[in-house]
C-alpha cells in the first residue's frame, strides 16, 4: 500500500511539472543560455526522474509521512517556472530586435551600394565634359531674369527686320578689324581696360557697356560686363560675362568666350 501512495505522490507532481517544463540547472541562472536537450525517459523512470529534478522528491515524501507541505511547495515551483518562462520570453524578443536591426542596417548597406543607373552616369559625364568648357557653365536663374526684362525694355517695332522687333540694348559698334569676324566681340572686349566705358544711342535709347572688372568664376579667367539702358526716366540692367577658355570640344585653343 505505501509503494502505491509513493507512486501516485510521484505521478502526481511528475505530471505537474513536466507541464512547467523544468529547466536544467545552469540556464536557471541565465535565462538567455541555450541549454541541451534533456533525454527523455519512459514510465515510472520517467516520473521519477521529473520530481527529482523539479525539487518536489523531499516535499513529496514529506507528504507521505504527513509532515510534509506539498501544496506550497508545488505553489512555490509553479511560481519560478512562470518567471523562467518570462525571462524566456525577454529574451526571444530581444533576439527578434537585434535580428531585425541588423537586416534593417543590411538593406541601407545593399543600397548605399547599388549601381549608378546610366542614364545618371551619361548625366554626370555630361557635366564633368561642360564643366570643360565656359560658355557651357550653369547661368544664375537672377541673370536670366535681368537679360529678359532688358532686352524688353530695350524691344521697339521694326518693320524692315527680321521679327518684326529691334532690341535697342545691343551694342552699336564702329568698324574696325574685330566687325563680322568670329569672337570678335569678345576680341573687342578683351582689348579695354578695366572701368572702361561704351556707349551708343539707338531709337531714342541711351545704352552703356561697362568693363566692371576681372576675375575667376568656376576656375577660369572671366571679365564681368554691365550693360545699362536708360530712355525718359527709366532704366534696365543686366550683367554680361566673357571667360578664356576653349569654345567647345572642337577648339583647338584657348580665347575669349562669351558666356553671357
Amino acid at each position: 500500500m505505501k509503494r502505491i501512495r509513493q507512486t501516485t505522490a510521484a505521478a502526481i507532481g511528475a505530471a505537474i511539472m513536466m507541464t512547467w517544463s523544468a529547466v536544467p540547472a545552469h540556464a536557471e541562472d541565465d535565462a538567455c543560455a541555450v541549454a541541451a536537450k534533456p533525454k527523455k525517459k519512459r514510465g515510472l523512470g520517467g516520473l521519477f526522474s521529473a520530481v527529482r529534478s523539479s525539487g518536489l522528491e523531499g516535499s513529496i515524501a514529506g507528504t507521505l509521512r504527513g509532515d510534509g507541505d506539498l501544496k506550497s511547495d508545488l505553489t512555490g515551483s509553479a511560481r519560478a517556472a512562470a518567471e523562467r518562462g518570462l525571462a524566456r520570453a525577454a529574451c526571444a524578443d530581444s533576439a527578434t530586435v537585434t535580428e531585425g536591426s541588423s537586416e534593417a542596417s543590411g538593406d541601407e548597406g545593399a543600397a548605399r551600394a547599388a549601381p549608378i543607373s546610366a542614364t545618371e552616369r551619361a548625366r554626370r559625364e555630361m557635366a564633368a565634359a561642360d564643366a570643360k568648357y565656359p560658355s557651357r557653365m550653369p547661368i544664375p536663374p537672377e541673370w536670366q531674369a535681368a537679360k529678359e526684362a532688358y532686352d524688353e525694355f530695350g524691344k521697339v517695332v521694326c518693320f524692315g527686320c527680321e521679327g518684326g522687333h529691334a532690341y535697342s540694348g545691343w551694342p552699336d559698334w564702329p568698324r574696325d578689324e574685330f566687325s563680322g569676324k568670329y569672337g570678335g566681340d569678345e576680341k573687342r572686349l578683351s582689348r579695354f581696360p578695366i572701368g572702361h566705358v561704351h556707349r551708343w544711342s539707338a531709337n531714342g535709347f541711351a545704352g552703356s557697356l561697362t568693363i566692371a572688372g576681372e576675375e575667376t568664376v568656376n576656375g577660369f579667367r572671366c571679365r564681368k560686363l554691365r550693360y545699362r539702358l536708360e530712355k525718359a526716366g527709366k532704366s534696365a540692367e543686366r550683367p554680361g560675362l566673357i571667360c578664356w577658355g576653349k569654345a567647345n570640344e572642337y577648339a583647338g585653343s584657348d580665347s575669349w568666350v562669351g558666356v553671357f
